[in-house]
């Protein structure tokens, strides 16, 4: 079993929706998570056909910016308990036979001055369940001045905010094979900045359950964030 989180930026465009569901046939994922849709649900429920994943819940863009979509194949659990504009959350079983966990896709606030209350809201959702628990989508933020690639330094306080937000929670990165970035501005020389934006986070619980589990940064033409896997 997979899961797929990517940053499209955009899934109106018909070259998105073949490379994903290229990439989503060729992992063979059963959870598949999009943030900045920048479409309304009405108009993703249809994708639900392409990708051979019967479940899903989503929330609306606002004209053309946001929007996220959780789609799941039918022979996983998947119990929506929250959703906004910044995250999808759910508990899931992959089988009858498997162990119930937590997961939060997320999608994290791209303005800096209220960054704040993302880590919050994920603080917040740490209280709500006991349940082994993982985290994955576009952070919009990086943990180490190592993970960002420019000419410019990334605020210290900026990561560190990010930092102390995992050690209240107890969430551990599951690290990654691939590039060490996961967005990419595409701008030339001086002004090209590559970050690592997004990630999948877990606590020992769900390591423990996960043992194997290996997060691989994918590539796109059609973002300017790589899926990851």
């Amino acid at each position: 079993m997979s899961c797929l989180a990517w940053n499209c930026r955009g899934i109106g465009n018909a070259t998105t929706v073949c490379h994903l569901c290229a990439l989503v046939k060729e992992a063979g994922s059963h959870i598949v998570f999009l943030s900045e849709t920048r479409q309304k649900v009405e108009r993703l429920s249809w994708l639900r056909n392409r990708l051979g994943l019967k479940g899903f819940v989503g929330v609306n863009s606002v004209g053309m910016s946001g929007g996220l979509a959780l789609f799941w194949h039918e022979s996983v659990y998947m119990d929506i308990k929250s959703l906004n504009d910044r995250y999808i959350d759910a508990y899931v079983r992959l089988s009858p036979d498997d162990p119930l966990w937590h997961a939060t896709f997320v999608y994290g606030e791209p303005r800096v001055e209220n960054r704040q209350y993302m880590w919050s809201a994920i603080i917040d959702l740490k209280q709500t369940s006991s349940l082994p628990w993982l985290v994955i989508g576009d952070f919009n933020e990086t943990l180490w001045q190592f993970e960002h690639f420019s000419e410019k330094h990334r605020s210290e306080s900026q990561m560190h905010a990010f930092r102390d937000v995992l050690s209240t929670c107890e969430l551990f990165d599951l690290g990654f094979s691939g590039v060490p970035y996961t967005y990419d501005n595409r701008r030339e020389g001086r002004n090209n900045v590559k970050v690592r934006l997004d990630r999948a986070l877990a606590d020992n619980s769900w390591r423990d359950i996960f043992s194997n589990s290996q997060v691989v940064h994918m590539t796109s033409p059609c973002s300017d964030h790589c899926p990851i896997l």
